[in-house]
């Protein structure tokens, strides 16, 4: 395509984290009406440009062209005034407020000297927009009564209120059924058929190949290539997306379980909206991988065995006993750990100390006196056998867990699941977000506590740790198991493949 047909060039953009560079001399170009996709997997640098380009970051340098004109995207005002809108996957939407005022938010049309707002001229407007995109929702419905794809449609609604020319989506499919993307998809290409230009990112490469002019892959940072549509395939945007792996950060895992004592089982297991006939086991000692883009279910299902939401139907079995978890406590005194992947949020106390942190889920063990005093000399020892367990570096006891290093920090939510005895431990994302250095030591205590004969369920996207570190592992696509790998016939390209639904040979 010509170069006036270019809408949004990006040239040599580079931003910096510490210790992170997120995004190294990327260069990049969206043409009018034209749908890119940007895939790479998590970490590869696709959060830092969108957030870039919807001035929620600055770049540490680089350029940024609009329709041939240099621009500055200091702030989020700064972006929109450019036209640009960005979908995230977490919605900004006021509840309390309706679809037409979340359209309008801030912009309503007034009357009387602008000191009322104009109801009716508001509500019509917004029709008009929802109509434009084929939308069927009521304008004066609240944005709380909506499900997840009309609050998509109503963000998308809002971008074009404010005739936004680039819209950037991202990962727009993740909590949708089948029907609703199929309705997305119609818009998509009606925006497109606007003149509307639009990054959409996803894990699904099968949506990106079905909506998408061109195919741009990042990897660590660096854009890898960028590629026509028609003129590639799946498995060519596999390969630049899996690269060269660099094993040696990765600790390998030696021993095996036995496969012989089943200490967890899980049979037909169904969540409503999220997964479907799910069955598998866990055997002693053994590092299950749990793998799957955004929306295959893994959190849900997890989530739900571990208690902290219902299942629909199902049963589970630990050590050959039918077992209820109605919550989190029965899965504890059961001996099953849990170590979410939010951290910042569901993990730490950011207020409490390191001691704290880390023995809270049998501080009633160590009370006396109805509860009203803690046996400090028993808690200290439980704390310093687990440190030096994990390796914590640490000043003091009494020191807030939020200066902890984010690797330490971890160590010590893995900790408190240790503290209560468990045998299985199940583990969202473990490394994310803490340097190589502190991945290995997590790698070094998943093998070490699997070597005594904890099991572990590990769900990760990083491809390395599943390949080097798991027994199993099993690949889930929109909700259901589609396919399982052994140490001998697993590798980075498949495992991509396979959560992306492509068909392939075990």
């Amino acid at each position: 395509m010509s170069k006036n047909n270019v809408f949004l060039q990006i040239d040599k953009l580079t931003k910096n984290f510490p210790g992170v560079k997120a995004l190294s001399d990327v260069d990049f170009t969206v043409n009018k009406g034209e749908v890119h996709a940007l895939v790479g997997e998590n970490g590869a640098g696709k959060s830092t440009l969108i957030k870039i380009l919807g001035g929620v970051y600055r770049p540490d340098s680089g350029d940024i062209y609009l329709d041939g004109k240099k621009v500055t995207i200091a702030n989020t005002r700064q972006a929109k005034s450019n036209k640009i809108a960005v979908i995230y996957q977490e919605f900004y939407l006021i509840p309390d407020l309706s679809v037409a005022e979340n359209i309008f938010v801030g912009r309503e049309p007034r009357i009387l000297g602008k000191t009322f707002i104009n109801w009716r001229k508001m509500n019509s407007d917004a029709k008009k927009i929802l109509d434009r995109l084929g939308i069927d929702i009521d304008c004066k419905r609240f944005v709380l009564d909506l499900s997840v794809a009309e609050r998509q449609m109503v963000e998308i609604a809002k971008a074009l209120s404010v005739d936004a020319r680039l819209f950037i989506m991202d990962e727009p499919t993740a909590s949708l059924t089948e029907k609703e993307v199929v309705k997305l998809f119609e818009i998509i290409d009606e925006l497109k058929r606007q003149g509307v230009s639009i990054i959409y990112i996803s894990h699904r490469l099968e949506e990106a190949f079905k909506l998408s002019d061109r195919i741009t892959v990042l990897r660590d940072g660096k854009k890898i290539g960028t590629k026509i549509t028609e003129e590639t395939n799946e498995e060519e945007i596999v390969s630049m997306m899996v690269g060269k792996i660099v094993k040696e950060y990765f600790a390998e895992k030696t021993i095996r379980a036995d496969g012989k004592e089943v200490v967890l089982e899980v049979k037909d297991y169904n969540i409503a909206d999220d997964v479907s006939d799910i069955n598998f086991k866990l055997y002693k000692g053994e590092i299950l991988g749990f793998a799957g883009v955004l929306g295959s279910g893994i959190h849900p299902l997890l989530r739900s065995i571990y208690g902290i939401s219902p299942r629909t139907s199902g049963d589970i079995y630990f050590e050959n006993k039918k077992v209820d978890i109605k919550n989190s406590r029965d899965a504890i005194d059961l001996g099953i750990g849990y170590v979410t992947e939010d951290r910042k949020n569901e993990g730490l106390l950011y207020d409490m100390s390191i001691l704290h942190n880390l023995t809270i889920i049998i501080i009633k063990t160590l009370t006396f006196f109805k509860g009203l005093f803690i046996r400090s000399k028993n808690e200290r020892k439980i704390f310093n056998d687990i440190s030096r367990v994990l390796d914590i570096k640490y000043a003091s006891l009494h020191q807030r867990i939020v200066y902890l290093s984010g690797g330490n920090q971890q160590k010590v939510v893995i900790g408190r699941t240790l503290v209560s005895d468990c045998k299985i431990l199940i583990l969202l994302e473990p490394t994310r977000g803490i340097d190589v250095g502190a991945k290995a030591e997590i790698h070094r205590i998943m093998i070490d506590l699997a070597k005594k004969g904890i099991s572990i369920i590990l769900s990760s996207s990083e491809l390395p740790e599943l390949v080097n570190l798991t027994d199993r592992t099993i690949v889930f696509y929109k909700g259901k198991i589609t396919a399982e790998f052994n140490r001998e016939n697993m590798d980075e390209e498949k495992l991509v493949a396979a959560q992306i639904g492509q068909n392939i040979n075990n």
